[in-house]
């Protein structure tokens, strides 16, 4: 089970960060609800995701050379542009959470004054600022990330944040992420066997374009399988083998003796290991539960004792 949130309102049902768009969000059943904020010319903060106005309202010019009022003038599709002011009133009216992503740096003083004390998590690409937050008030915060870098939950860590939001994931992202007591929240994921599957890793909240469409899915627990039952992954059907998902925590290794390099069917190339049975070996799984950072060279030096 995850908790939803919707992005940018509930983007792909009504028009992006709006407050029509919460209210679809709330409709859909969505825990939280993701806008995002800039800061206008004369100081406001507004929800939007662009630097200008030009790809969603039928305006045009950037967010930081317009005033509230010319902001205000502005339709989205028949919707106003709202302040994150009216964005957080109306989320904690219909009992959601705001996820506030800070499209710029310099705005935490600002939005810890609109956020502190509500149901929040602050959160941003830009993990300094992520980490002022953190500085200036107890708001749970974010940071999100585009790519996989090679130590996501060391950049959390750094940045003092409680959520890491990756567009990409690997199994061994939520293992490290959880043994920290960070939470993993995937974007985007619009599809509900997406959903069910990022459950089965570990995630902790779904951020998506239709709340409505992975809601159920969302709420599905996990369940464990038997050997042969794993509709996922080929499963080494091994004796007595129960199991929510299992995969190998070194993965991708890239050790020749444990796996290759293949291609897919689109000419996709990946790391498959699905014939290493090394980390389901008893010594070597007690081992690996004691030394969860154990290199493949440590775990195979193990099995060969």
């Amino acid at each position: 089970m995850s908790i939803v949130i919707g992005h940018r309102g509930a983007r792909a049902l009504a028009p992006e960060n709006t407050l029509e768009g919460i209210r679809v969000a709330g409709r859909c059943g969505a825990d939280f609800v993701e806008v995002d904020v800039r800061l206008s010319a004369d100081g406001s903060l507004v929800v939007m995701h662009d630097e200008t106005v030009d790809r969603t309202t039928d305006g045009t010019g950037k967010v930081e050379d317009m005033s509230l009022a010319e902001l205000g003038r502005l339709r989205v599709d028949g919707e106003t542009v709202p302040t994150l002011d009216e964005a957080v009133a109306l989320a904690g009216e219909l009992g959601m959470g705001i996820v506030v992503e800070m499209k710029e740096e310099g705005l935490e003083d600002l939005v810890v004054r609109e956020v502190e004390g509500q149901k929040a998590i602050v959160s941003s690409f830009y993990h300094a600022s992520v980490r002022e937050i953190k500085e200036l008030a107890e708001i749970k915060t974010g940071i999100i990330l585009s790519s996989l870098p090679t130590k996501p939950v060391e950049l959390a860590l750094w940045a003092d944040a409680d959520v890491i939001f990756p567009k990409r994931v690997s199994p061994n992202l939520f293992k490290k992420a959880h043994r920290e007591g960070i939470e993993v929240y995937p974007w985007l994921v619009n599809d509900p066997d997406q959903a069910r599957w990022m459950n089965r890793l570990g995630a902790d909240g779904l951020a998506t374009d239709d709340p409505c469409l992975i809601r159920e899915a969302a709420d599905e627990p996990v369940r464990n399988v038997g050997p042969g039952e794993c509709e996922y992954y080929p499963c080494h059907h091994f004796e007595d083998q129960d199991c929510t998902h299992c995969f190998c925590p070194l993965y991708p290794c890239k050790d020749p003796e444990l796996g290759k390099f293949i291609r897919t069917k689109r000419g996709k190339r990946l790391w498959s290991c699905v014939d290493c049975t090394l980390v389901h070996k008893p010594r070597v799984a007690r081992y690996l539960a004691e030394h969860p950072d154990a290199t493949a060279e440590e775990l195979k030096r193990i099995d060969r004792r």
